[in-house]
């Protein structure tokens, strides 16, 4: 009876893991179309820095639609010689990649100037309106004047007889002088700099092409031609910078999985005398991994990649539930006993260790909301992989751990318990906290961008040498203007317009006005420049048909607007479509200006938002962090609760004593060392609590006897340490900072928390 109703639970137990399972493909399946894609775009894992959601949409979506532009400078002391190369850089990508855009050539101004020509009086130069708004319309008159009989003076547009007061001249040479410094010669355009010629290649990147395929023939290439062609070459864009850190990331995190790998499976062929063991843990690992990949691809509509480089974590801790199982069944006899004498630490372990993630998902940070779900799913399928399907595979396995080793595990167990005796890690504790406190305070600590992302010394200088040639700053303040409609955000975008210098400002409203302002320029021309319109064709000498046709033509189309919608159709308008976003029946409008720390805007406009990009992220980084270490305190709190009602007091303290060692070991070494404290060190501080803790539960709780407890906890730190430790060889900053802080924690956390075997037996004695 007793053996039916246990075959019963084992099948339901064996049920609900296939439920958990197959549901995760199901969901899968049934969202195919609309599942998670992968996202490598650097600037999704930064926080959202923006309170208001209406404004942080149209952000991303500027920055999505701008990620994809790569720039090059192809520069030679001879034209000829650059553009020659230059057309070859053309050819070679337009051959390979048809999919592709490449630009060279000037831009087509023929349909921006018929417009400026159509609308000369709605369209009216900063300069002139200026003028007229201070009553100055004969200074308007005599500039046009003295140009007129010059004879240094060469027009854009030569049509004086239907603009004598050269409103076009200075509407285009007012554009132009925005241009970035760029001339124009055999229709390519370029930029002298320093006496050399410097021609632009523009490359818009699709969706679809394979990034690093593309850029290992790129970068290749321009280095033939450099070495072939006499020639330099420059490059920046988002897409490069993505190139070589996940160049830099793959290759690192292959080497690191694959020696993790290799090493594991020695450790396991070692103790266990056999490949199943081995074999299973890594079938475990990898089921949890695409459990945790089907979960999360139904919650987020991306999963970033570095959510699997930190989803690492995995592989430690499903390998602990691994390793605990395998070492208990293989020394006890009565197999029935196995799960009865680990599996109330076991389930502390993966309680506590889920705690510690979930107070990730806490955060503002959008990649660790999405670690912390992963990992939650991954550990829920090995838990229950290892407590439900383990017993299923083993079931007939007789194997035995040699008693080599398990004597070898006891005299180091009884030896190092001598070492650690309470005295003595009383004292170590009391020498931890002066250490604390003369060291902690001196830490360093950085939340900035740069912590995310270490940008190579070589793409640095080059991407510094691009914007040098276009005149403008690394450095740049994001303006979002909105509206209920297209023109009433260009409206709010002008209001703030007269912040900034001519020279360091791209916005839609120095080319293109709100209805609001084209009536104002015309009541303005209207007003100061039509009575004066006869004095001035007379200065010119143009008879009185001229007058009259320039009046005639002036009150045809006075009342004429320009449909901003419709001019943005022309395609020589494209590039205003990337600072143009509709969101929420709204229409928002993205202007930059070069970012000056002595002149800082501020806008009094609730339409309009203006910071710097930097700033903000850096700003937003340490609130995330502050916040994660509130999470942490939180975390703590749980989890010593959780221990109070597992343990009695006392023992509760003692793990939790351990646990504050552990951090203030790692946050002093981090301090000698001058090691920087950034926020992906304060996210592995929280798990670091969670995954070490376990080690402090298998001391003080475990029914298997003492020699395999710490057999099993020495593996496990071995292997949690192979998975998350090697992370800290990582040039990468974030996963660098991430793995040496868990490293550090986890390692410290394994040395002191044997000290509960003697703590227990005090608690014992005392009992008595």
């Amino acid at each position: 009876m007793n053996k039916s109703i246990l075959n019963n639970r084992r099948k339901i137990f064996i049920y609900i893991w296939i439920i958990f399972h197959l549901f995760a493909v199901i969901l899968f399946l049934s969202r195919f179309g609309k599942t998670a894609r992968i996202d490598t775009n650097f600037l999704s894992i930064t926080p959202k820095f923006l309170e208001d959601k209406d404004f942080q949409k149209p952000l991303e979506d500027f920055f999505f639609k701008n990620s994809s532009s790569v720039k090059i400078f192809i520069e030679s002391e001879d034209f000829d010689n650059a553009k020659s190369n230059a057309l070859k850089l053309d050819e070679h990508i337009k051959q390979s990649y048809s999919n592709v855009l490449v630009n060279l050539y000037s831009r087509n101004y023929d349909d921006i100037l018929n417009t400026m020509v159509k609308y000369k009086y709605q369209l009216l130069s900063k300069e002139i309106r200026n003028y007229l708004l201070n009553d100055e319309a004969d200074i308007v008159a005599e500039n046009a004047l003295a140009n007129f009989y010059s004879p240094f003076f060469i027009p854009i547009v030569d049509n004086i007889e239907d603009d004598p007061f050269l409103t076009v001249n200075s509407k285009i040479n007012e554009i132009l002088t925005s241009e970035n410094n760029l001339q124009s010669r055999d229709s390519i355009q370029f930029i002298n700099y320093n006496d050399k010629y410097n021609i632009l290649v523009n490359i818009d990147m699709p969706k679809n092409i394979d990034n690093e395929k593309f850029f290992d023939d790129i970068t290749e290439y321009l280095k033939i031609l450099e070495n072939e062609g006499n020639i330099k070459t420059y490059i920046s864009g988002v897409p490069i910078h993505t190139y070589y850190s996940q160049k830099s990331a793959k290759f690192e995190i292959t080497i690191i999985s694959i020696v993790s790998f290799i090493v594991i499976c020695l450790i396991f062929v070692f103790i266990f005398k056999s490949l199943k063991p081995y074999i299973i843990s890594m079938c475990t690992i990898l089921i949890s991994g695409l459990s945790a990949f089907l979960y999360s691809s139904v919650f987020f509509d991306s999963i970033h990649i570095f959510t699997f480089v930190f989803g690492t974590s995995l592989i430690g801790i499903s390998i602990d539930h691994s390793i605990h199982f395998i070492t208990e069944w293989y020394n006890e006899e009565d197999k029935k006993e196995v799960l009865k004498k680990i599996f109330p630490s076991m389930l502390l372990g993966f309680v506590t260790t889920i705690v510690s993630y979930l107070s990730l998902s806490l955060t503002s940070l959008i990649l660790l909301k999405q670690i912390a779900l992963f990992s939650i799913f991954g550990l829920l399928s090995s838990f229950l992989t290892v407590n439900i399907i383990y017993p299923v595979l083993f079931k007939n396995d007789k194997s035995v751990i040699k008693k080599s080793i398990l004597d070898k595990s006891k005299n180091i167990l009884n030896d190092y318990v001598k070492i650690i005796s309470i005295k003595n890690v009383l004292i170590i504790f009391a020498a931890v906290i002066i250490i604390s406190i003369i060291f902690i305070p001196k830490i360093k600590v950085n939340f900035s961008a740069n912590q995310l992302y270490n940008t190579p010394d070589f793409l640095l200088n080059s991407e510094k040498e691009v914007y040098n040639r276009l005149n403008t700053s690394l450095a740049k303040n994001i303006i979002i203007s909105k509206g209920d409609t297209l023109s009433k955000a260009l409206s709010a975008e002008e209001s703030i317009a007269n912040n900034f210098s001519n020279n360091n400002y791209t916005a839609i409203s120095k080319i293109l006005y709100s209805e609001e302002r084209q009536k104002d320029n015309v009541k303005l021309v209207n007003d100061k420049l039509m009575p004066i319109l006869r004095k001035q064709t007379e200065a010119l000498n143009l008879d009185d048909g001229s007058y009259q046709r320039i009046k005639s033509e002036f009150e045809n189309t006075k009342n004429e607007i320009i449909d901003i919608n419709k001019i943005l159709e022309n395609t020589n308008f494209n590039d205003l479509n990337k600072i143009i976003v509709a969101n929420n029946n709204k229409y928002f409008i993205i202007a930059t200006s070069d970012y000056d720390t002595n002149n800082i805007i501020k806008s009094d406009n609730n339409d309009v938002k203006i910071f710097n990009i930097n700033e903000e992220i850096n700003n937003a980084l340490d609130g995330t962090a502050k916040t994660a270490v509130k999470m942490a305190v939180i975390a703590y709190i749980i989890i010593f609760i959780a221990m109070i009602i597992f343990f009695d007091t006392s023992k509760a303290i003692a793990i939790i004593i351990v646990q504050l060692m552990s951090v203030l070991i790692n946050l002093s070494l981090h301090s000698i060392f001058g090691i920087n404290i950034n926020i992906f060190s304060i996210f592995a501080l929280i798990l670091s609590i969670g995954i070490s803790i376990d080690y402090s539960i298998f001391f003080s709780n475990s029914a298997a006897d003492k020699e395999i407890t710490f057999l099993a906890v020495f593996l496990s730190m071995m292997t949690t340490v192979l998975s998350f430790g090697t992370l800290a060889f990582s040039s990468f900053i974030p996963v660098k900072s991430f793995g040496l802080f868990l490293f550090i924690g986890i390692l410290s956390s394994f040395i002191i928390s044997p000290v509960l075997f003697n703590f227990n037996k005090l608690i014992k004695k005392n009992n008595d």
